[in-house]
């Protein structure tokens, strides 16, 4: 339980951290945030919304699958295959970030705005791959016990 406590206060501390990051671009970062049309960005409030969301969603998948797992639904090494894809898939997201935020355009947003959006694929993939490790073993139940004397 602690350690789920634990978990938890972590990445509630790490989507402040992305929401205080994302909110604070530099002056031609928030002009390109109203050329985009990003108003999800425009504030902390709302930067704070859109990262806990997007958490969440990310939290909620982690915790479905392990559901399933728990409820004999998947097959525990299905699960653990599902859970590496949506590693692999949110790497791929922070690769494209990456590689989008050395192009022309985002280059220019400032250092805090552009750590905030290498930070939330790297928050998914902590996300994910804790819930690899955590995901419940299947316990074999035990045949009735036959109590006659020998």
């Amino acid at each position: 339980m602690k350690k789920k406590l634990f978990f938890y206060v972590l990445v509630a501390a790490l989507v402040l951290i992305d929401a205080l990051l994302l909110s604070s671009p530099n002056l031609l970062g928030k002009m390109g945030l109203v050329i985009y049309k990003y108003f999800y960005l425009k504030n902390f409030p709302r930067t704070l919304v859109t990262v806990t969301i997007l958490v969440l969603a990310a939290v909620l998948i982690s915790e479905f699958v392990a559901l399933l797992v728990r409820n004999k639904r998947l097959k525990r090494s299905f699960g653990i295959i599902l859970l590496t894809a949506l590693v692999i898939l949110s790497a791929f997201i922070l690769y494209q970030t990456v590689m989008s935020f050395q192009a022309w355009t985002y280059a220019h947003t400032g250092q805090r705005f552009r750590y905030g959006a290498y930070l939330l694929p790297c928050i998914f993939i902590f996300i994910f791959a804790n819930k690899i490790f955590n995901l419940p073993v299947a316990v074999e139940e035990e045949g009735p016990v036959d109590n006659k004397p020998i």
